[in-house]
């Protein structure tokens, strides 16, 4: 400012502003969210913020943190982002993925078939199981049991998978043979001799007949007729 007298002599004034930013950018409370795969825990969209002068500041991402590094299965990742205002004053933010699957591997319904003979009751392998993020997990067969046993003739065994994932989550999947012989057992035509005596006519030897899985089976006399 200026001041002149009726003489014309003229003096100044001057008001200096210094601009001095010293408030940090204000950000919102750091984020997170819980999801079932690492591929779930993306890059989360950044909060809105200005300065204190109410200018928006541009997020950026300073940094994406894995714990256990690298994550495969359970575990966090956390993306920090940082706002600078002109002034240098730098604010942080922080999004917190908690990984955690609690589901259990979807398998297919228990299966089974009827078959004649137990050596036809063979491992039918496990079928393809996936965790709940599409990882195909290997199964393991935990046991196999005949009932009766030990196994005679018919009756039924079970093989029994187990599908683990990463974070302990199990399933189990069954396949069950019911043996149940059902073909008669072959036997050669019908035999005979002529004699003269009827002492001649002794019980004659009978044939090796086995049942259609091959095992011997005892022939038990039922009748002697004469006629």
């Amino acid at each position: 400012y200026s001041y002149t007298d009726c003489g014309g002599n003229v003096s100044y004034w001057t008001y200096t502003y210094t601009i001095d930013i010293s408030s940090f950018p204000s950000v919102p409370a750091d984020g997170g969210s819980v999801v079932l795969c690492p591929a779930d825990a993306v890059e989360p969209l950044p909060p809105l913020v200005s300065d204190v002068c109410g200018n928006n500041i541009l997020a950026v991402l300073e940094s994406v943190s894995d714990t256990p590094d690298p994550v495969t299965c359970d575990g966090t990742r956390t993306y920090t982002f940082s706002y600078t205002d002109c002034g240098g004053n730098v604010s942080y933010w922080d999004y917190v993925y908690t990984i955690f699957n609690n589901f259990a591997p979807a398998v297919p319904a228990d299966d089974g078939t009827t078959v004649e003979c137990i050596t036809d009751a063979t491992d039918p392998g496990s079928p393809e199981v996936y965790d709940a993020c599409g990882t195909l997990i290997a199964g393991i067969l935990e046991s196999v049991v005949d009932n009766p046993d030990p196994f005679s003739c018919e009756g039924t065994r079970v093989y029994t998978y187990s599908f683990s994932d990463c974070i302990g989550n199990v399933s189990y999947w069954t396949y069950t043979y019911t043996i149940d012989i059902s073909t008669l057992p072959t036997v050669p035509a019908d035999g005979g001799s002529v004699v003269e005596c009827i002492s001649d006519a002794t019980a004659p030897t009978v044939p090796v007949v086995t049942d259609v899985c091959g095992n011997n089976i005892a022939a038990v006399e039922e009748s002697v007729v004469d006629n």
